[in-house]
């Protein structure tokens, strides 16, 4: 998958759609296109969907298209799995679009946050996300990450725990409003190795949550 260009804007029409988008929040807008998803050559939904829900508990807590104006009547659903799915490249960029509204109350503290995914006519495999937002910093970086989470999924049977630590420390940072200089001065805060700081410091630099690229 590739992020073709994210914004952060107010997008009053996007109520149409999900009602239980709140009128004072500005909105994530993320442009997705969604390449490399061949089931049955790469994992099909529900195992992309319980590798992630491993990682992100609280993925089954979400409500899922509750209040959409335009729902498809020909939804899956399945006892114990909080996301529905078309068997269609959009079920991924559904969960990204998931992943980011758990990340993002993970990290600013958002009670409740409320998003959509919307398809392209042309091309098909192109979609827009649209996610109620607080911090365009935080925003940006959850865009990043969840997309390679999700990307990661495609071919992996699990995804490591250390992850984790990469969102705990973002939530760190996002509360703090400053970062860590380097990767040691975080291992020494939270009592990790230099190699373990380094690794999840680079995450975060990476993924724009401290360097140059979170200030774009």
């Amino acid at each position: 998958m590739h992020i073709q260009r994210i914004q952060y804007a107010r997008v009053p029409q996007i109520r149409l759609l999900n009602h239980n988008f709140r009128p004072e929040r500005k909105h994530l807008v993320v442009t997705l296109d969604v390449d490399g998803y061949q089931p049955p050559s790469t994992n099909d939904f529900l195992t992309i969907y319980h590798g992630l829900s491993d990682l992100f508990p609280t993925l089954h807590k979400h409500s899922c298209c509750e209040e959409w104006e335009n729902t498809p009547l020909f939804l899956n659903e399945e006892e114990g799995v909080a996301i529905k799915w078309v068997n269609e490249p959009a079920d991924v960029a559904h969960l990204v679009e998931h992943v980011i509204v758990d990340m993002q109350c993970a990290i600013s503290g958002m009670r409740i946050c409320s998003g959509i995914t919307c398809g392209h006519r042309t091309p098909e495999n192109r979609f827009d996300l649209f996610v109620e937002c607080e911090d365009p910093k935080v925003g940006a970086f959850t865009a990043h990450f969840a997309t390679y989470l999700v990307t990661a999924m495609f071919t992996k049977p699990r995804l490591s725990h250390r992850y984790r630590d990469i969102v705990r420390t973002a939530g760190m940072i996002a509360a703090r409003k400053n970062g860590f200089h380097d990767g040691c001065e975080l291992a020494a805060r939270m009592h990790w190795s230099n190699a373990y700081g380094h690794w999840v410091y680079t995450a975060l630099t990476a993924f724009g949550m401290v360097g140059p690229k979170a200030e774009d």
